[in-house]
């Protein structure tokens, strides 16, 4: 049995901000023979939450994950593997809704940051997620102007397409009269047009030429408005049946609306 004055010595060591190793380490015992008697004394251990695998494979959340990631997702090697999904501070239930795809999806928890102004973000870690979009993008050290999908749109199941689909539109898309999708990456607004056909939508593309200011030009895919509703109608029964979430797209991007 563990000496009362070791015990009592792990209770304020942990307290004192110390992790679990570097307790174990200094007092030359196991991290879990530290876990044990914190647990006993009653005291809240932090355990971490590292991804091995998914908790659920299904194609419709793979797509929905790969479209937020592609629409406004980075991540870098930070003395670790660091994700980021940026959003407008302004839109905490989209945030929350990431946080909660992130949890069905991969089991894994997030938080948010706010920064100045209207920027925030959904941060994790997690060197399992960090790969997992390669099985699915592909993408050079220019994330933004090069992302899309390794293969073509008709190699992806229809759960897939409509799930990546799904993540475009809460992140590049918007839908305030009719349907729009707008990006930097000449192949990603390929993928977006050729998905609105095979689901039977007659999208359209122009090119906005900003090479003249030093920009890169803007690529917009967009419905005209009877197939914006037909559309914005498919993703909330995606949403609400497949996902079990409450709300329509157009609720998720509420201030969009207001602004």
């Amino acid at each position: 049995m563990m000496a009362l004055e070791m015990v009592e010595k792990f209770c304020r060591m942990y307290s004192q901000g110390n992790s679990l190793r570097a307790i174990a380490e200094k007092e030359k015992v196991s991290p879990n023979t530290v876990k044990k008697y914190l647990l006993i004394n009653r005291i809240p251990v932090k355990q971490k939450n590292i991804i091995y695998c998914e908790k659920q494979k299904d194609d419709l959340l793979n797509g929905a994950y790969c479209g937020i990631w592609a629409g406004d997702g980075t991540q870098y090697k930070d003395g670790g593997y660091r994700i980021k999904i940026c959003c407008d501070s302004r839109n905490l239930e989209l945030m929350e809704f990431f946080q909660k795809l992130l949890l069905e999806k991969f089991g894994k928890k997030s938080s948010i940051v706010q920064e100045k102004g209207n920027r925030a973000f959904v941060r994790f870690n997690s060197k399992y997620i960090f790969n997992f979009v390669n099985k699915f993008l592909i993408f050079g050290e220019y994330k933004t102007k090069t992302v899309c999908l390794k293969n073509k749109v008709e190699e992806y199941s229809d759960r897939f397409i409509i799930g990546f689909i799904l993540g475009l539109t809460l992140t590049d898309g918007c839908l305030k009269s009719k349907f729009q999708f707008t990006t930097i990456s000449t192949q990603l607004a390929k993928n977006a047009f050729d998905i609105l056909e095979k689901f039977q939508f007659n999208p359209r593309r122009y090119i906005q030429n900003r090479a003249k200011y030093g920009w890169n030009d803007l690529h917009n895919v967009y419905l005209n408005r009877a197939e914006s509703v037909k559309f914005q109608a498919k993703l909330d029964t995606v949403l609400k049946k497949e996902l079990r979430y409450g709300k329509g797209v157009v609720a998720l991007k509420v201030y969009e609306i207001n602004k």
